[in-house]
């Protein structure tokens, strides 16, 4: 059956068209157009109709404050997993059709239950457990043991280029899509700094070379340039987060095809309700100078033909105006931090994150049918984004 959508307004992941119909068969989109004709009509009217948006940096970890340290070791990780499920709900009702979930064992069991139709959600590509080195940011706390880290699955710990190798390994066979390493710092991990180097450009490359020999890639954590900088030389598709880069690294992203995610959401939202949500001392210490350094490396970034993709790197329930389901602040952020146009926030969500291989957030002919659409227009107050009417996903109507 043939299905044609229409609305007011038909905006493709790119640009907004003159003409306002997509015309969707088995799940995938066959064109776009007027006055086309099909077995049957959605007619949205006054809808503002857009690509299913993507969140690029997420964690799907089931925690429910900002002590991770605490909630990882005090609660059952089966537990964690079955939390999550709610969240699902809201991001896809929320017209986000697809999540990249940057370090999360659960992520995995959530794909392939997502997959499988065992239960309803965004369609999640799943970084599994990220690599980290000792005392790098994959601890969250740098006073309990190593292995306890390890054994709990917060990180996968490796030092020197054999043991990056194997951790490598050891993560593409329990199923991950891609592989997360974290090359600087953080904010809330204990006793690093954001702008402290972490990995070797020798153990980035073994790790980027293990991903490619199967057909995948490596996202890198970054905040500090000289970390960052050893990602990008040593082959990362994706830099996350970028807070402190300098303008010669992203002159070398931006010749080199890496893409950033500034994860804009979860630095806002720790500046302004950290302390309420539990964040430990050490991360509202650091949470300042990250928060300032983004505001001036996005619009470089821009300027540089960087390409930007929407991750709000939310991990833990909120309950605030900055929380899963309204992962959209994150491109009302770009607008209101960092300057970009209400259309370059929206192609973060949709058309730029097919640059870096996900066949999504694009209205055109063979990408799978995932659409939402909009009470208002986005293009012309952003905020828009949060009034979502209908979502479609592969041509079902969910909402």
């Amino acid at each position: 059956m043939k299905t044609v959508i229409r609305g007011k307004y038909l905006f493709d992941g790119e640009k907004l068209l003159e003409h306002n119909e997509v015309m969707i068969e088995d799940g995938r989109i066959m064109g776009t157009g007027s006055s086309l004709r099909g077995d049957r009509l959605i007619d949205l009217e006054d809808s503002f109709i857009m690509p299913g948006m993507t969140d690029a940096h997420i964690h799907m970890s089931g925690v429910e404050s900002g002590n991770l340290v605490m909630e990882y070791f005090t609660v059952a990780e089966r537990d964690r997993l079955m939390r999550t499920i709610p969240w699902l709900h809201k991001l896809l009702d929320s017209g986000f059709t697809s999540v990249r979930d940057c370090g999360e064992g659960n992520s995995i069991y959530l794909r392939n239950a997502v997959k499988n139709g065992i239960i309803n959600g965004p369609d999640i590509s799943a970084a599994g457990i990220p690599l980290s080195q000792t005392f790098g940011h994959g601890e969250f706390s740098h006073t309990v043991p190593v292995d306890l880290s390890e054994h709990m699955g917060i990180s996968e710990i490796c030092d020197g280029v054999d043991e990056c190798i194997k951790s490598a390994r050891k993560v593409l066979r329990d199923g991950s899509d891609f592989i997360k390493i974290f090359s600087t710092g953080g904010v809330l991990s204990q006793r690093d700094r954001p702008d402290h180097e972490q990995f070797t450009l020798e153990e980035i490359r073994s790790i980027v070379r293990e991903a490619e020999k199967a057909g995948t890639y490596v996202a890198a954590h970054a905040h500090g340039d000289r970390g960052a900088r050893n990602a990008v030389e040593g082959g990362v598709k994706t830099l996350e987060h970028g807070t402190l880069v300098t303008g010669d690294t992203l002159k070398i992203m931006a010749k080199q095809g890496v893409s950033m995610t500034p994860t804009l959401a979860i630095q806002e939202l720790i500046v302004r309700y950290g302390k309420d949500l539990g964040i430990n001392e050490w991360g509202l210490e650091k949470i300042k100078e990250v928060r300032d350094g983004i505001a001036k490396v996005v619009p470089e970034a821009m300027k540089l033909g960087v390409n930007l993709l929407c991750g709000t790197d939310l991990g833990f329930f909120t309950g605030k105006d900055i929380d899963m389901g309204k992962n959209w602040m994150e491109m009302v952020l770009m607008t209101e931090i960092c300057g970009l146009t209400n259309e370059e926030a929206l192609r973060t969500s949709t058309g730029n994150i097919q640059k870096i291989g996900l066949k999504q957030g694009r209205i055109m002919k063979g990408f799978p049918a995932n659409i939402v659409s909009i009470d208002g227009n986005p293009l012309e107050n952003i905020r828009d984004l949060g009034r979502v009417n209908h979502v479609f996903k592969k041509g079902v109507q969910i909402r």
